[in-house]
């Protein structure tokens, strides 16, 4: 049985909590939070220990592993100290604000000895790895797009953004802490991501990063991915359980619908729907609780995570800063060329 700690007990600290009540294998002994109430709180649901510091709560917990689910601009310092201690990084997306704390978190780990998975939970959705699996087995042959959507209006809310209110103040927003998690779902679905050109805007005026953007990316195999996603516009169904996707091939298209019901159309033929099993507890189809499950797996039988640390930083988090500068430039921007400096 291996014992965690999850630091962080805000909105999806609390996600993560439920879902680790669930994992087989591992328990979580304590929660972490700067704001000692809140980990209190947090700490009584589950019958567990709360603190306000990692390192007094490493030194009393002795954790096998850390599960950082804090903002962005904290992760480098918490895995800092979780590796000093010999302790297993599970960190939430984006790795970090920059790409070079992204580097030098990942090579922190390293060199401690530590593994490294950043949780990147999208592609765990029960609707992204059917869709996967069905490409996989040859349901519509070789894929050459993928359309991700997504409409969301929380930018229009008063307050704008409840669950995550410091969302407006961030410089760059959208494609750092909402649309990381498409790029990274394209590059499951077709295996990798190869370039990248992205347009964004400020639509809603009350966030100072972009709201809205477009994108497209070279994905593996000559495929194309064009992802659209806002926070500024209603979507088509009320209470979506999904995003919409839509994955073309040359022997048919899969659709995604916000309803999560995937629909096989095969070239020329009627379409199905197309049945599976979306589990009703935790959040969007439980891919919180899959993540998890797959991070304790792989610690126990020594085997390599989906988004380990190394190569969710050269993929995802290479896409994510070469789009904000194909935004800057207006080229496109091929990740095997970027950065270009040093």
């Amino acid at each position: 049985m291996l014992r965690g700690i999850t630091v962080g007990a805000g909105f999806f600290g609390r996600i993560h909590l439920e879902g680790w009540s669930r994992v087989e294998n591992a328990r979580i002994t304590a929660v972490v939070d700067k704001v000692k109430g809140k980990a209190e709180e947090c700490a009584s649901r589950y019958g567990i220990a709360a603190y306000a510091d990692v390192e007094e709560a490493i030194e009393r917990e002795k954790p096998d592993f850390v599960d950082i689910v804090t903002r962005p601009d904290s992760h480098l310092q918490i895995a800092r100290i979780a590796a000093s201690k010999g302790c297993h990084v599970l960190c939430q997306k984006p790795i970090a604000p920059t790409w070079e704390e992204s580097v030098e978190l990942v090579e922190t780990c390293r060199r401690s000895g530590v593994r490294l998975m950043i949780n990147e939970n999208w592609r765990w959705q029960p609707w992204y790895r059917e869709i996967k699996r069905l490409i996989d087995l040859g349901a519509v042959g070789d894929v050459f797009a993928v359309t991700l959507i997504r409409h969301d209006p929380d930018a229009y809310y008063s307050p704008p953004f409840p669950n995550q209110p410091y969302f407006v103040d961030m410089e760059r927003f959208l494609l750092i802490e909402s649309v990381i998690h498409l790029i990274d779902v394209a590059g499951f679905l077709c295996g990798g991501i190869e370039g990248i050109f992205c347009r964004m805007m400020r639509v809603s005026g009350v966030t100072k990063g972009e709201d809205t953007l477009h994108i497209h990316l070279d994905l593996k195999g000559g495929a194309w991915g064009i992802i659209y996603s806002t926070r500024c516009s209603e979507p088509d169904v009320e209470e979506p359980v999904s995003d919409y996707a839509r994955v073309e091939g040359r022997k048919g298209f899969i659709r995604l619908d916000r309803d999560g019901t995937i629909t096989v159309k095969p070239l020329f033929e009627p379409e199905r729907v197309h049945a599976y099993e979306i589990p009703k507890l935790g959040y969007r189809g439980d891919s919180c609780r899959a993540a998890l499950q797959h991070f304790v797996d792989c610690l126990l039988r020594d085997e390599e995570f989906e988004t380990e640390g190394e190569d969710y930083l050269k993929s995802v988090m290479k896409a994510v800063f070469a789009g904000y500068e194909s935004a800057e430039t207006g080229r496109f921007i091929k990740l095997e060329s970027w950065p270009s400096r040093g």
